[in-house]
């Protein structure tokens, strides 16, 4: 019993310090709160209404005052005495010790305050940049104003160097004069928006003129000095060109002078205008004329000086290229009684005396015209270029042909060298089959070797001519070497098969009494060899039988025989 007495005890003690814990945690959160409230109210937002209501603001600027201060006014008189509210209920709950009461209360709170506290924030974040508008606005028109003053000092002290542009630049100044005008009575009257709005134009507005006073004098000065001097100038020097008797193509000069003086005057009139970019643009060009005159002076007066030089050359050069064709026809024509010139060597030296005769007639033409004062010397110079350019042409050409003529004569000695040769070898040929005593030779090898006696024969013939075709000798050459190759080849075949028929004969009297098919190969072989002189058929039919009665008969003789031939040779 006593221990259940403790435990009611411990028990009661525990909730009641429960409680006491709940109700002191709960309070210090209610506390905490309400000095969360009292920071809100707090807030220099007041002060703020009350600077902005000095400023007497008007128009715009009145209208978001007017805006955020009823939204002030209406948290103040409702949103505190609705925190108020959540306050006294969650004390009172927590006297009560509803604590879970208290805890939804304290929630609601938080978020109502959070609310409030963006409401207030956006309300003061709102009057300042009313406040920093003003002053801002004040400060920027104060600039503009000191920078306009400047741009105004300048347009009157240095006028002179704005020429065209200066009524245009006033008339610019009379319009930033309204426009501040108008941001000062609105800055005056409290209307800073609506002065805002004007400033951003007249920050426009004023650096464009300042950016157009930079960049103005410059053109200008070019308009009203630098091109008038240099255009002056060309033209003095054109006319003083003209008494020297310097020529030009279509009196260009003078119309491009004209045509840069048009565009003088249109720069003028954009000048007047403020159109800056379009006169830049047309000064560019304008200044890109003047260089491409200056220019056109200067190389017709360098090309006199290389003309001066550059003709005398050119003239001496085209002498030469006329003297070495003269020689070269001379040469040709000695050769053509001789040789058939069959690469039309004749007519091609005839053409380059055409072509050179053409430069000729160029050079003398130049020459004329410099007599008579009627030279474009940087068109001569030019021409007289391309005219060295084909002189060079033509003298690698007429090498070419000297050069392609020059081996006549040492082609027809080497022709009659081969001619030569070739006769020697012939004869050695019928000496070297009369040597072996044949009994006679097969009509188609006595054909073929007429036939190369006659192809020797008709080149001797050629080579005897009055005039000599190489080129035909050329080929016939290469025939009769073909041909006498294979005569040699034929002829070897057939002094190598009789002799070599003949030893076999001589192997085979061997088997001749004992082996019957000898015997009738022997006597078939010397029909064959005496009367048909088919001396390769003869070997081919005798080795065949020789071979069934003694293999490698036939080897072992022709060894023997090519051997005792070899040692002969060397």
């Amino acid at each position: 019993m006593f221990y259940i007495l403790i435990g009611i005890v411990v028990v009661a003690l525990i909730g009641y310090l429960s409680v006491v814990f709940y109700q002191r945690y709960f309070i210090k959160q209610i506390k905490q709160l309400e000095a969360h409230k009292g920071d809100l109210m707090a807030l220099p937002i007041p002060e703020r209404l009350t600077k902005l209501r000095s400023l007497h603001l008007t128009g715009e600027s009145l209208q978001n005052f007017d805006r955020w201060e009823k939204q002030y006014e209406q948290i103040t008189n409702h949103n505190f005495s609705t925190i108020e509210g959540y306050l006294f209920d969650a004390e009172t709950a927590n006297a009560k010790y509803q604590f879970i009461q208290v805890a939804r209360i304290l929630k609601q709170l938080r978020a109502y305050l959070t609310e409030t506290d963006q409401d207030l924030l956006d309300v003061q974040d709102a009057l300042e940049n009313l406040l920093a508008n003003e002053a801002d606005t004040r400060q920027k028109i104060q600039r503009l104003r000191e920078q306009y003053q400047q741009l105004r000092k300048r347009l009157l002290t240095k006028s002179f160097s704005f020429g065209p542009a200066l009524d245009a630049l006033e008339a610019t100044l009379g319009r930033l004069e309204v426009d501040f005008d108008e941001a000062n009575e609105l800055t005056t009257a409290g209307d800073h928006l609506g002065a805002k709005a004007i400033l951003q134009k007249l920050i426009t507005e004023t650096t464009q003129l300042e950016d157009q006073m930079e960049r103005i004098p410059k053109r200008y000065n070019e308009l009203a000095n630098e091109f008038p001097e240099q255009l002056v100038e060309i033209n003095d020097t054109y006319h003083q060109m003209l008494k020297e008797h310097y020529q030009f193509d279509d009196r260009q000069i003078e119309v491009k002078q004209q045509q840069l003086m048009d565009q003088l005057d249109k720069s003028t009139t954009l000048l007047s205008d403020l159109a800056i970019e379009s006169v830049e643009a047309n000064n560019d060009e304008i200044a890109r004329g003047i260089d491409q005159l200056y220019d056109q002076l200067e190389a017709e007066m360098t090309a006199k000086k290389a003309v001066a030089t550059q003709l005398p050359t050119t003239a001496t050069f085209v002498q030469h290229a006329e003297r070495q064709n003269h020689e070269l026809l001379l040469e040709l024509d000695h050769l053509n009684q001789s040789y058939a010139l069959t690469h039309g060597e004749l007519a091609s030296a005839k053409q380059l005396q055409k072509q050179i005769g053409e430069e000729q007639a160029l050079v003398e033409g130049h020459q004329a015209k410099i007599a008579n004062h009627e030279a474009v010397y940087t068109a001569i110079a030019e021409d007289l270029t391309g005219i060295d350019e084909r002189l060079t042409v033509i003298e690698e050409q007429q090498q070419a042909i000297h050069d392609q003529v020059a081996s006549l004569h040492q082609g027809e000695v080497v022709a009659n060298e081969n001619l030569r040769q070739f006769e020697l070898e012939l004869r050695n040929l019928k000496r070297a089959v009369e040597k072996v005593n044949l009994p006679g030779l097969q009509q188609k090898y006595l054909d073929f070797f007429f036939v190369v006696s006659d192809e020797i024969q008709k080149l001797d013939h050629d080579l005897n001519q009055i005039k000599i075709n190489l080129d035909d000798i050329a080929k016939q050459l290469i025939l009769v070497q073909e041909d006498l190759d294979e005569l040699k080849a034929k002829t070897d075949t057939l002094i190598d098969s009789a002799l070599i028929t003949e030893q076999l004969l001589q192997y085979a009297n061997r088997y001749r009494a004992d082996f019957p098919a000898i015997q009738e190969a022997c006597v078939t072989v010397q029909t064959i060899f005496n009367e048909e002189y088919d001396y390769a058929k003869a070997v081919d039919l005798l080795a065949t039988a020789l071979e069934k009665v003694d293999p490698g008969a036939y080897t072992q003789v022709e060894k023997a025989y090519y051997d005792q031939k070899s040692d002969a040779t060397n």
